[in-house]
């Protein structure tokens, strides 16, 4: 990220002058690394620091939330830190929906991740069109055509969302790490008996 876009979108949420001053500095810091070596830094913000997600979201509310909501009032969109959904009626709107946001970004210096930004259609029981990607992950869940049944038992396609398999796997990871004092067993396995005397 630029820094001057994200001063300026710092500055349009405070009149504070310290506040400025020390994102200024914060900013320049240069980044040592283990081995001693100095790294002088001219732009984006320090990976993993507590303040760049906050200044990332502010930067992303000024240039991305607030030009959606004044070019494109009739779209419905969702933005969590640097993640996007857009919900586009047609094809067509959808790709020129994404050259206006590629070109919007293009201008502030940042661009769009060139394999995770695409267009996904919504397939189900009454959008039956074809096209290469009908599935997409966002913020752990995966969103795709899911077979299912109706109140009366019939067979049905609807576009629904379920734990991811990424997701999924790196919670099962996280349980496997865990002590064994602090497993749950599921209720059909037994406990191992305890030995009483009398």
């Amino acid at each position: 990220m630029p820094w001057e876009h994200v001063l300026a979108a710092v500055a349009a949420h405070t009149d504070a002058a310290w506040v400025l001053l020390y994102v200024k500095r914060w900013l320049a810091a240069p980044l040592q690394l283990p081995d001693g070596t100095i790294i002088e830094r001219h732009r984006d913000t320090p990976q993993k620091s507590p303040v760049s997600p906050v200044l990332a979201n502010l930067f992303l509310h000024c240039a991305v939330d607030v030009w959606l909501t004044r070019e494109h009032p009739g779209v419905v969109f969702e933005r969590y830190p640097d993640d996007a959904l857009v919900h586009c009626a047609t094809h067509a709107q959808a790709q020129g929906f994404l050259a206006g946001i590629e070109q919007r970004l293009r201008e502030l210096g940042i661009a769009v991740h060139p394999t995770k930004t695409r267009i996904v259609y919504c397939k189900d029981g009454k959008r039956r069109g074809r096209f290469p990607v009908v599935s997409f992950t966002f913020l752990g869940f995966m969103f795709c055509p899911r077979p299912l049944r109706n109140r009366r038992g019939e067979p049905l396609l609807a576009f629904l969302s379920a734990i991811s398999p990424q997701a999924l796997t790196k919670i099962g990871r996280t349980v496997r790490r865990w002590p064994p004092h602090r497993r749950i067993y599921p209720p059909s396995r037994s406990w191992p008996a305890r030995s009483t005397r009398s």
